[in-house]
């Protein structure tokens, strides 16, 4: 009977094989089960943000989030799933509004297409200039500012409408123009930066936008379709025709080019006397985006102990919601090494981005001490 029992069971080679696929696929659904039951529980505590009562004429808390391309990444892709992963669901749970503002400028060189980085930087300067610009122009004695500001908009309808007249053939109705858009937020959104190069970007704009020209150049007028056929048109006649001038002395001379188009320039920086700017808080959550060969065993471990990374981004985007560690920073070498550990990371190898922020607005500057 034991021999006949014998025969039935496997050989070792084989208990060997399907034990192995068992015991595999059993530690990554555990893997997998435990993790959920981690970002369940910092989505709870972040629920307790989003059950206090709220005032008649009080304004959700909103953040604006910034997601540049990844170190030795093309796009954000890989950034974007982080951040749906890992950081999305507590800030959904904790009722935090956001706007999500992904960045991914790339140019081609050589057949070669290289990520161009600054475009954070330059989206955060010009925020932080406009809250400059529109204070400037609310104090007494600036109505010219505040007269600009009315032509500068105009300007922008007119160029939106050329823009759909452009596309559609014809001109578009004012509710085509004039398209829904939520109403301004009441305040000062607070930045949170996903990824080290993110944040330095930010802190960049910031240092920028507050210490800047405030001079601001009006937007030309979109050209026409239809206008630009027909200056080819006449330009085509003209260069058919007999373009020449001739002068007094009998000579023949060329005909006098175009005058290029001077942009104006609304001045503001001589309305402005550098009394400082309030600030965004900004938040650092990290993005250890591990690429290349040398990085395979750790992301073959995290494939299957997915628990550090929830404990780790989970916990930094509750932080950011009870804003328990938000505080003035020391000093401006703290924001400058905030997230320098994934400088470390393989993806940084022969990579570098420079931290270029005025001591007086680190000062000046709350921070998220995410890393605490």
């Amino acid at each position: 009977m034991l021999s006949a029992l014998r025969k039935k069971l496997p050989s070792r080679n084989t208990a060997l094989f399907w034990g192995s696929v068992f015991s595999v696929v059993g530690f990554y659904k555990y893997n997998s089960n435990e993790s959920k039951k981690r970002l369940a529980f910092y989505c709870k505590q972040a629920e307790t943000v989003a059950n206090e009562p709220m005032g008649a004429l009080d304004t959700p808390r909103k953040v604006q989030v910034y997601i540049a391309a990844p170190m030795g990444e093309l796009g954000t892709r890989k950034a974007r799933l982080h951040w749906e992963k890992y950081i999305l669901p507590v800030f959904v749970a904790g009722a935090l509004d956001y706007e999500l503002t992904l960045v991914n400028d790339t140019e081609t060189i050589s057949d070669v297409e290289k990520v161009v980085r600054g475009g954070v930087h330059s989206r955060v300067a010009e925020e932080i200039k406009e809250q400059r610009r529109k204070a400037l122009e609310l104090e007494e004695g600036n109505e010219e500012l505040g007269l600009w500001r009315q032509a500068i908009v105009e300007r922008k309808k007119d160029n939106e409408a050329r823009e759909i007249m452009n596309r559609i053939g014809r001109a578009p109705g004012e509710a085509n123009v004039s398209s829904w858009k939520p109403e301004p937020y009441p305040g000062v959104m607070d930045v949170v930066a996903v990824g080290r190069e993110t944040w330095v970007e930010v802190i960049n704009g910031l240092s920028e936008g507050a210490t800047g020209s405030l001079n601001y150049s009006v937007p030309p007028l979109v050209p026409l379709d239809s206008e630009a056929r027909a200056q080819q048109e006449e330009d085509r006649a003209i260069s058919t025709s007999d373009a020449t001038v001739i002068d007094t002395a009998g000579t023949v001379a060329p005909s006098a080019p175009a005058e290029a188009v001077v942009p104006q320039v609304v001045d503001y920086d001589r309305f402005d006397s550098k009394r400082g700017v309030t600030l965004p808080g900004a938040a650092y959550i990290a993005h250890y985006n591990l690429t290349g060969w040398g990085s395979l065993p750790l992301r073959i471990w995290h494939f299957f102990h997915d628990q550090e990374n929830v404990d780790l981004y989970a916990r930094q985007a509750l932080q950011v919601v009870f804003e328990s560690t938000r505080r003035p920073a020391r000093d401006a070498q703290e924001v400058i090494d905030m997230g320098k550990d994934e400088e470390t990371q393989p993806a940084w190898e022969g990579q570098s981005l420079d931290v270029v922020v005025d001591p007086a607005v680190a000062a000046s500057l709350d921070i998220y001490d995410t890393k605490a």
